[in-house]
């Protein structure tokens, strides 16, 4: 697994690994690149593009950064403002105070829940919506896409055949979680959960009987990879995320995961496969050793002789992925 950039934090998550039947994926930074990049700009009234600024870089949400970066390369900044009592609102977006001025920067729920009177245009539907508000009226809203990592669908694909059931949940709207399944290949997705939703549908799966691997990379993530039985991390996301899973990808790439799901079934495989020989091996020696059919000798080279079937069963493990 090491070799792979696959780190499985304990032996026995191998066994919990192989036992898995369904797999949760979150969407940004799992399934794309979770680095969203602003195609669309609608500027509603004159605003002071450094507080915009100073307000997405309080945030570490992939979608607030696209923005960050958006203004800080196409807008004129002055500098950086002072903001005060900022604070990050879960899976929908950031607030704070300036000069008396509340500034509201997130997605459109945020928006509703402050009273703010706000919608989605056409050209904004297949795109993840970042609205700026300042003191109750939206004066800027942002369209940016993400793009899928570049072996995220063969990557399902190989997954598919292993016989998983797989989920992509994701705090995004509908329209661009459904244009993702698609291109993926995966029917079965839920959108705009808060992070307590997307823990809320692992614990029932789990209570359906499903034993489930969730993956994801971010702070959002956290309870969801909580509550499933193994939680896979990518080691470019989160410092919490990695913290709380169980096994960490090194590299960003979706091949990962797959290659992590058969190391551990080839692994449990190999532990049956030596379990059995190592079984039927004694039924049929000790008898013929206690009725003197072997002498000593013999007996001593063949327990060796079973030690180095098992030994070498399990060096197959190695040729996995060489071609």
């Amino acid at each position: 697994g090491a070799k792979r950039g696959i780190l499985f934090k304990e032996a026995g998550f191998l066994e919990s690994m192989a036992k898995c039947d369904t797999l949760v994926l979150d969407k940004t930074g799992t399934l794309t690149k979770g680095r969203p990049e602003v195609v669309e700009v609608m500027r509603l009234k004159p605003y002071d593009s450094s507080l915009l600024f100073s307000l997405a870089s309080a945030s570490t949400h992939p979608i607030s950064k696209g923005v960050a970066e958006y203004v800080k390369r196409s807008e004129e900044i002055l500098h950086v403002k002072m903001l005060e009592e900022v604070k990050t609102v879960e899976a929908k977006g950031v607030r704070a105070l300036f000069e008396g001025k509340i500034l509201l920067a997130g997605n459109l729920k945020m928006m509703h829940e402050a009273d703010i009177q706000s919608s989605i245009p056409a050209a904004f539907e297949t795109l993840s919506h970042y609205f700026f508000a300042v003191d109750g009226e939206v004066v800027a809203l942002f369209g940016l896409k993400d793009t899928l990592k570049d072996d995220a669908k063969k990557s399902i694909q190989s997954m598919q055949t292993l016989g998983l059931h797989m989920v992509i949940l994701s705090g995004d709207h509908t329209r661009i979680t459904e244009e993702i399944a698609q291109e993926v290949g995966i029917r079965d997705f839920k959108a705009e959960l808060l992070p307590h939703e997307k823990a809320a549908y692992i614990e029932a799966l789990r209570a359906n009987g499903n034993n489930v691997v969730m993956v994801g990379d971010g702070i959002n993530d956290i309870l969801a990879l909580s509550q499933s039985q193994i939680a896979i991390a990518m080691g470019n996301g989160a410092d919490v995320a990695v913290e709380v899973s169980d096994v960490v990808l090194m590299k960003e790439s979706m091949q990962g995961v797959y290659e992590a799901f058969v190391i551990a079934k080839r692994t449990l495989k190999t532990v049956k496969q030596n379990l059995a020989f190592s079984l039927l091996y004694n039924v049929f020696t000790v008898p013929l050793a206690m009725s003197g059919y072997v002498i000593p000798l013999v007996a001593a080279v063949s327990m060796s002789l079973s030690s180095i079937v098992v030994v070498l069963n399990a060096m197959r493990i190695n040729t996995l992925f060489k071609k």
